[in-house]
């Protein structure tokens, strides 16, 4: 590590709601199994945006805090088998315990004990980055480092969302909330062979959606039209708010299968006989595995289209958050670092 710098700028969250600020802070140094990764890019993501504003409930010793979990960089020093250049993500799981039954049975991103980057260990806003090895994933050299980062999260998170479901090509996926996750969802349902609806209160990301594929995009209230396109077999639930459940509830086809993905508290007015008349299966979904990032990466580089993405110099993270919080991004910001090469 001689050759590298000894302080960095990072944009630090010093408390709940605080605007971020760009300070210098020393470098991290890798400790065994860790890399130290130089990052390139860094997609900002609405979950960023749940810790800034505090909406997230923290211990007051976890600030100052460095958000991002989108990143992607290379590595630069540290122990593990991948050699210093490869270039890795910088994704929302950190670490899990490993040893537990979800760890030992695929689905580790339901660990009790797992830690997220930029929630409860240091995220990737920021010039470096500890990467524990064992959690290192390699990105494909077909995806860029712009492109890639927002694939860490809100790809990740609808392509898991949809390998929670009994996927067959023709059937027919209507997706609750049309912003970046909704995006990423229309492109792979596209990819995968569905048919592919969008439901969203903003007429500029309904005709976003269609622009993207999607062959129906309507409003909330628009229950009919969906039930004439066919209704839904698999559902996707972006939409922050519970008030979808009743539409989702008169839309989907018997034996349906519906994913909520968006962070709601809330309860939602779910029927136990609709639940039983109907065969339905209702399944939450949170980010995805290690296994399920490296799936959905190769299969992005070979069959994804891109979705808008605007890019921002690392010092209007601050900008970008509250463009992201008034509304007024209808594709995904990502962050540079500097040279990409």
């Amino acid at each position: 590590m001689t050759d590298l710098p000894t302080t960095m700028k990072a944009a630090l969250c010093d408390a709940p709601g605080a605007a971020l600020r760009i300070a210098e802070v020393p470098v991290p140094v890798p400790g065994p199994g860790q890399y130290l990764v130089k990052v390139e890019a860094c997609g900002i993501c609405h979950s960023d945006l749940h810790v800034q504003r505090g909406e997230e409930p923290m211990p007051e010793e976890a600030f100052p805090l460095i958000l991002g979990h989108e990143g992607i960089g290379r590595i630069v020093a540290g122990d593990g088998p991948l050699a210093e250049g490869t270039r890795i993500g910088l994704p929302w799981l950190y670490e899990t315990c490993q040893h537990c039954d979800p760890c030992l049975t695929g689905h580790e991103t339901f660990c009790q004990s797992q830690k997220a980057r930029g929630l409860d260990a240091y995220g990737a806003f920021a010039e470096y980055a500890i990467v524990e090895a064992a959690f290192a994933t390699e990105i494909p050299d077909e995806i860029d480092p712009v492109t890639g980062g927002p694939l860490l999260c809100a790809g990740l998170t609808a392509w898991s969302a949809l390998e929670r479901c009994e996927v067959q090509a023709g059937k027919r996926l209507v997706i609750v909330g049309a912003g970046g996750l909704g995006q990423y969802a229309i492109a792979i349902g596209l990819a995968r062979g569905l048919e592919v609806a969008v439901v969203d209160l903003d007429p500029a990301k309904r005709a976003e959606a269609l622009r993207h594929g999607a062959s129906l995009a309507v409003a909330p209230d628009e229950i009919e039209a969906l039930r004439a396109w066919g209704g839904a077999d698999i559902t996707l639930n972006f939409a922050p708010t519970p008030k979808v459940w009743d539409m989702i509830a008169a839309i989907v086809n018997p034996l349906s299968q519906i994913v909520a993905v968006a962070l709601v508290h809330d309860p939602v007015p779910l029927s136990m006989m609709w639940l039983i008349n109907g065969g339905h299966r209702v399944m939450g979904s949170s980010v995805g595995t290690r296994a399920e990032l490296r799936a959905f990466l190769n299969f992005a580089a070979k069959h994804m289209p891109p979705v808008e993405i605007e890019v921002l110099p690392f010092e209007e993270v601050g900008a970008g958050l509250e463009r992201l919080a008034a509304g007024e991004v209808t594709g995904r910001l990502v962050l540079t670092m500097g040279d990409l090469a």
